[in-house]
């Protein structure tokens, strides 16, 4: 079984939530949710990604993770009554994973129905099923100083200049299940607040703060 990978990003697809990456001649093609993608630099750039196996008879899928965290929530959504890897990459893309821990921690599935594809009764089986263990996730985090260093996530960072994000931020999200005007509306209000600074914003940081503003609505 595979537990991390590391290695080169070779190939990097936002809109379809994939990366491959190239470990000693070999490309591996793993499924991302939209916050580990966050993570993964440029085509061309080095990054180690935490790895879930998924195994049906017809087919082998590989998840790549930013860390075990992640990871670990991902193989808790599974173990839930009819979410399956699809579905719970989903919803790791619609909170970073202290926010997702500390949602289910409080029985909100109010906030996880906001996320396309994750109707009342699946959210509500979310929270009956891992309630108790994402409390005692959220306890562990608080020791290890988890939950005040998540924050910094949220920053926006820089690349070159005039950087076109618009078209693929919109990309990305409307594949996620988002409607067209909707995310238009998020995005603009995301170029509002960026100013002058929105023509070199990265690409995933936008995605993320409009992603942000989608859940909040």
């Amino acid at each position: 079984m595979i537990g991390w990978l590391q290695g080169k990003v070779v190939h990097r697809n936002p809109a379809a939530g994939i990366v491959i990456v190239e470990c000693q001649g070999v490309g591996w093609e793993l499924q991302v949710s939209i916050q580990t993608l966050a993570s993964v630099p440029a085509e061309g750039g080095r990054v180690t990604l935490w790895v879930h196996t998924h195994v049906r008879e017809d087919v082998i899928a590989l998840f790549g993770f930013a860390d075990e965290l992640e990871r670990s929530l991902f193989r808790m959504l599974t173990s839930v009554p009819k979410v399956g890897p699809r579905n719970a990459v989903s919803v790791l893309g619609g909170f970073p994973a202290v926010e997702l821990v500390e949602c289910v921690a409080a029985r909100d599935a109010g906030k996880l129905v906001k996320i396309p594809g994750i109707g009342k009764k699946t959210a509500e089986q979310i929270v009956l099923t891992l309630a108790d263990k994402a409390v005692t996730m959220l306890e562990l985090l608080r020791v290890q100083g988890r939950i005040a260093g998540e924050a910094a996530q949220t920053e926006l960072p820089q690349v070159e200049e005039n950087a076109e994000f618009g078209a693929e931020a919109r990309e990305v999200l409307t594949s996620l299940g988002w409607k067209g005007k909707v995310v238009d509306k998020a995005l603009a209000s995301v170029g509002e607040e960026l100013g002058d600074a929105a023509g070199s914003t990265d690409l995933d940081a936008v995605v993320r703060a409009a992603l942000a503003k989608l859940m909040d609505r």
